[in-house]
């Protein structure tokens, strides 16, 4: 064959072979075709059943939302902590401390926006369903970047209500850090030491408790719980403070036996003989010096004098050395006027043996007339301790006795910073105001608020150094009744006759409060408890006149008014008195003499004036 006819078949070969590969691919397209068709339509079906689902599911998202608001602002929260996981730690680019710090603080705060920490009626504080797994997160977050409470931008109340929602998952010890960081930054906010002392509770760490139960003292010193369950963990421990407790829970008109609330048998038995001995001292003989002087304080308290002087002297005879018990024997002795010689010798013998016996001492020489042996014990004493604060308040209250009004003031005025740290000087410090207020009231016919107000703080002051001093919370009551707030005086009034029932003063207190509040059944009642011990004091005919006269019982009035007067002829009110009740009786003479003294003595008592015109 010729070469042409060569090259044309292969031509036709080469074009042969050529359209048969076209032919296999477009098969190939063909198959490969169809087979995206059957998968576009599975596709299709699987975008048509995921939609379904997603529509399913957005439709029930948004019914639950509708029942719960608060889930939704929780989706903000989680993206906050997402961002904050990202910034912090899923990024090549180290972050300062101070934007960490941003970081971690805005999360915390996104999940307190939706934590209020409000608790309801039965104090049960509700959590957003959903909340605490996010706070887990943020525990996580914390932890990974090694930050605690105080890295935190934070308040005080922030920080109490994260360490809620950290004790709600269980994480006790991030807890108490955010809690310590609460009170240190909101110092008076007690949620935050109550919270931590739940936790120091449930795992048995007393010391820390009783601690926490002291600073919830500091903050509410009234706080029933703390005051018997501190009394309660302290028992047979710290008397001191047990002691404590149970006269503010008494000044609260509460009672609290601790052998009722012990658990163990044992305590309960002990407690019961305690008590027993309690109710009749004398059925035991103790047999040692300090039994016989438990035994003797006893039988005081309950006023077995002439036993309990037995039972001092046995203690005495047991150990000639026992300081407390030769203090005892002054105190029992210094009741006798007769033995007033011998109550001196054992509060020398107690001095000596490291007994603290100035007040006593000053008091046994007071109770018998001696005034400037009195002062010159209690000088005696400022001179070498001049901080003693009881010392000093005795002194100014010996020398206002004598009438040295500025001598007592001057007292107090030279006290050092330190000795002011004590009830005693502040409660003195508040009666001096009062007798200043009452002096202007004499002169003028109206207290100066402005003094009442200093008294006021001074009681308050010795008041928050020892709540259980009955004088301040007596001091208190007078500055508020002269301040026409009846309420609270009668309050405070009840708490120091809780305090100090035995206190002659408290009697005359309530019966001029009654007076002023037109109770006068009430008042001649509590007058005549006061007379029991008070019979020469000039306040009880004052008081009695008021009431007779309020009465209309004008002859006994003006008869009471000169009893007052012939005592204390310069006592301005029952002067007053005694003109108004002689005016209404028609007595004009009298009156007038009786206006005409007081315009003398007191010109700026304009009331004076008004009775002699």
């Amino acid at each position: 064959m010729e070469d042409s006819t060569l090259g044309v078949l292969a031509l036709y070969a080469l074009l042969g072979l050529a359209l048969l590969t076209l032919w296999f691919r477009h098969q190939a397209v063909l198959r490969q075709r169809e087979r995206m068709r059957d998968k576009m339509g599975a596709l299709q079906g699987d975008l048509s059943d995921t939609s379904q689902r997603l529509d399913l599911l957005s439709r029930g998202v948004d019914t639950v939302l509708s029942e719960t608001p608060g889930m939704q602002g929780l989706l903000e929260a989680h993206k906050s902590l997402e961002s904050a996981e990202t910034l912090l730690f899923e990024q090549d680019v180290n972050v300062s401390s101070s934007e960490s710090v941003a970081i971690a603080s805005h999360a915390a705060k996104t999940i307190l926006v939706h934590y209020p920490g409000l608790a309801d009626e039965d104090g049960h504080k509700e959590v957003v369903p959903g909340l605490l797994p996010l706070v887990e997160r943020l525990d996580a977050i914390l932890n990974e970047a090694e930050m605690q409470s105080e890295d935190l931008e934070l308040t005080g109340d922030q920080h109490r209500r994260l360490g809620e929602l950290f004790h709600g998952i269980d994480r006790t010890i991030r807890a108490s850090d955010f809690y310590r960081r609460a009170h240190s930054l909101s110092a008076e906010d007690a949620d935050a030491l109550h919270s931590l002392a739940a936790i120091h509770r449930e795992d048995g760490e007393m010391e820390a408790l009783d601690r926490n139960l002291e600073r919830l003292l500091a903050i509410d010193p009234d706080d029933v719980a703390v005051l018997k369950e501190q009394a309660l963990m302290l028992s047979g421990s710290d008397e001191e403070r047990v002691t404590r407790n149970h006269r503010r829970l008494e000044a609260l008109g509460i009672e609290f036996d601790i052998s009722l609330a012990t658990t163990e048998l044992s305590d309960i038995v002990e407690r019961a003989r305690e008590v027993n001995r309690d109710v009749d001292p004398k059925t035991t003989e103790p047999e040692t010096s300090s039994g016989w002087l438990e035994r003797a304080a006893k039988l005081l308290m309950i006023g077995e004098i002439a036993v309990a002087l037995e039972s001092v002297e046995k203690a005495l005879e047991v150990n000639p050395d026992n300081g407390e018990a030769w203090m005892l024997h002054a105190k029992l002795l210094s009741a006798d006027e007769e033995r007033t010689k011998e109550a001196l010798q054992s509060i020398r013998r107690a001095t000596a043996l490291g007994q603290y016996g100035t007040i006593l001492e000053s008091e046994v020489f007071e109770n018998d007339g001696k005034l400037d042996a009195a002062r010159a014990v209690l000088e005696e004493r400022l001179e070498t301790n001049p901080e003693d604060s009881e010392a000093r308040a005795r002194l100014s209250l010996v020398l206002l006795r004598a009438g040295a009004y500025e001598w007592s003031r001057k007292v107090l005025d030279e006290a050092p910073p330190g000795s002011w740290e004590s009830a005693p000087l502040h409660v003195m410090d508040g009666r001096l105001h009062l007798l200043t207020s009452e002096g202007h009231r004499d002169s003028t016919g109206r207290h100066d608020h402005l003094i009442l107000l200093d008294a006021m703080v001074a009681f308050d002051a010795a008041i928050d150094h020892d709540r259980e001093s009955g004088l301040a919370w007596l001091g208190r009551a007078r500055a508020l009744r002269y301040q026409n707030a009846p309420n609270e005086a009668e309050v405070a009034l009840t708490r120091a006759r809780r305090l100090i029932p035995e206190h002659p003063s408290i009697p005359l207190e309530e019966a001029q409060l009654c007076l002023d509040l037109g109770r006068l059944e009430q008042a001649d009642a509590l007058v005549a408890e006061a007379a029991t011990q008070l019979n020469d004091h000039s306040t009880i005919p004052f008081v009695r006149g008021m009431i007779a006269a309020r009465q209309n019982r004008l002859t006994e009035a003006i008869s009471l008014f000169s009893k007052v007067l012939a005592s204390e002829p310069d006592h301005v009110r029952a002067r007053l008195n005694r003109c108004s009740a002689s005016l209404l009786k028609g007595d004009l003479a009298a009156a007038l003499d009786d206006a005409d003294h007081l315009v003398t003595n007191q010109p700026g008592l304009d009331m004076a004036r008004l009775r002699r015109s």
